[in-house]
């Protein structure tokens, strides 16, 4: 696909450089397999694999998928909870030049049609029903639809065209066909601030650009355990810190595969863990857990959270708590990270910024105008550099009109510059909800409240919440003579298979919205008006 903004001249002084570089990042996790082969890879609660076998597993299905006649530049889509089989499968496609796109397990039909429609890919694994869902049906569901799709795997045992595990674990000789690191072939899978989810491609240079700035801020190096909470098939909190990262340095990654804050603790202590990463909501659940003060952490050193804001007074207790230092990732899953923090900045700026912009990106702040607002005010941070993805699979005029001028991505979120260089988050221009770091689209809701028969209107919105940042709250206009209550809202809801926790957890019933002048519902002032009532729940 064509990548906006990126020429032949860009990429040869990325690599010129050495901000990019000129092989695959298969070859960096082989070059540490080669070196200490016995050392813990990659682990979840059912298995752990060293170094040796993760290459040997994805060897093997990079060796079977191109027997199967998948062409360079196919897709494999994944849908697991947070298990190694990330990155097995992960690998396994950088070394036979294909797309991988890990879907996550809580997605359900509504979402699972428009992502593998718009994906069209050539191979499809799934996992065993999960709480009544069964994902191999749904895919035979939407087969007549996906076109390019030839065949479907099961994992643990789920009955399918093809065994995953037992192809990884068959031993087959694979010849490593030519690998560009410049091509797009990974997809993180976010919901945007707009429609159904969408898929961000990335390339293995844009990976490694940021991911070498992370290892390095949060010191991770051979001989490292870096525990990883977060959902780990969306965006970069729950696989590419935790996991992709310690690959890369020759450290290891544990995954947590079901969240409670206890499981969590009982992780990060008994592997004795020096980094773990996880979302704010989750970091909040884990200092509020009554054991917490009666566990030793004396291990870790650095706690990255990323996915949403952290509030200074969680960021304060987390360092108290854990004994360790707290990281932040500033960024999006389609734009890339233009800061983070780093281990040596200074006590007030962790706990208050997402840091300083590191070279060689570029940021601004602008405003409705785009242009450049005065120092020490705030306005939309926009953002350019060799960490943005190439846009999104399939959708050229939306990767399009993700991207402004000459290449400058914008986040709309707004932020203000210390005089130190130091950036901070002030709010945001997108009208997108983030439920304790995951993002949800109202407009998605909107479009499926808008189905039922009873509806006349409606508008999503996120209210506060202390723990998860936010919740959703559905406000609708009815019918004339119609009823609706929460319930049967979400039981509707419920019926259309839409991820649990985009649900609405609070329900209004209005008369009238509010509006702007041109007629349109203002959501700024339906939140001030919320702010007056108390939603039901």
């Amino acid at each position: 696909m064509a990548v906006p903004h990126l020429t032949p001249d860009i990429i040869a002084e990325h690599v010129r450089s050495g901000v990019w570089q000129d092989r695959p990042l298969v070859a960096v996790v082989d070059e540490f397999a080669h070196r200490t082969p016995g050392v813990l890879a990659v682990a979840d609660e059912h298995e752990s694999l060293t170094y040796a076998e993760l290459v040997r597993r994805s060897s093997n299905l990079a060796a079977w998928l191109l027997e199967q006649g998948v062409p360079a530049g196919g897709t494999v889509a994944l849908q697991c909870g947070n298990r190694v089989a990330l990155a097995v499968t992960h690998l396994a496609c950088d070394r036979a030049d294909l797309v991988f796109v890990p879907l996550s397990s809580s997605w359900r039909r509504t979402e699972l049609t428009h992502l593998l429609t718009l994906a069209q890919p050539d191979v499809v694994i799934v996992g065993p029903p999960a709480k009544g869902f069964d994902y191999v049906a749904t895919v035979e569901e939407l087969r007549p639809s996906l076109t390019r799709l030839r065949l479907v795997g099961g994992m643990d045992g789920v009955t399918a065209e093809f065994d995953y595990d037992d192809v990884c674990r068959t031993d087959r000789p694979f010849v490593a066909p030519p690998r560009d690191p410049n091509a797009a072939r990974y997809v993180m899978v976010t919901s945007g601030t707009t429609g159904a989810p969408h898929m961000s491609l990335w390339s293995d240079n844009d990976l490694w650009f940021f991911l070498s700035r992370y290892i390095h801020c949060v010191q991770l190096r051979s001989g490292d355990i870096a525990v990883g909470m977060a959902p780990a098939s969306t965006g970069a909190t729950g696989y590419v810190f935790p996991v992709l990262s310690p690959l890369l340095c020759g450290a290891s990654g544990i995954l947590l595969e079901h969240w409670d804050p206890t499981s969590a603790l009982d992780l990060v202590e008994s592997s004795r863990a020096t980094h773990a990463t996880a979302i704010p909501t989750q970091v909040l659940k884990l200092l509020a857990d009554p054991s917490v003060h009666d566990r030793d952490f004396g291990s870790l050193r650095t706690f990255t959270n990323s996915g949403s804001a952290m509030p200074p007074d969680g960021a304060r207790q987390l360092e108290t708590v854990f004994g360790c230092t707290q990281h932040v990732v500033y960024g999006a899953t389609d734009g890339g990270t233009p800061t983070m923090l780093c281990f040596d900045d200074p006590t007030d700026k962790r706990y208050t910024t997402v840091g300083k912009v590191y070279a060689p990106n570029e940021l601004r702040l602008v405003d409705a105008q785009m242009n450049d607002v005065p120092a020490g005010q705030s306005g939309e941070i926009i953002w350019r550099g060799p960490t943005k993805s190439y846009g999104y699979l399939n959708e050229p005029d939306r990767s399009e009109a993700a991207w402004y001028g000459d290449g400058w991505y914008r986040s709309g979120d707004l932020g203000s510059i210390d005089e130190d260089g130091y950036l901070s988050i002030v709010g945001r221009v997108k009208d997108l909800i983030i439920r304790g770091g995951q993002n949800i689209s109202p407009r998605e809701i909107e479009d499926l409240v808008m189905s039922l028969p009873e509806v006349a209107d409606v508008a999503v919105v996120g209210v506060p919440d202390p723990i998860f940042g936010e919740r959703v709250c559905a406000c609708v206009i009815l019918h004339q003579g119609a009823s609706l209550t929460h319930v049967e809202l979400v039981e509707a809801l419920r019926q259309k298979q839409v991820a649990t926790f985009k649900l609405p957890e609070f329900f209004e019933v209005f008369d009238d919205f509010p509006k702007s002048t041109g007629g349109k519902v203002s959501k700024v002032e339906l939140r001030r008006v919320l702010a007056t009532r108390t939603p039901v729940s």
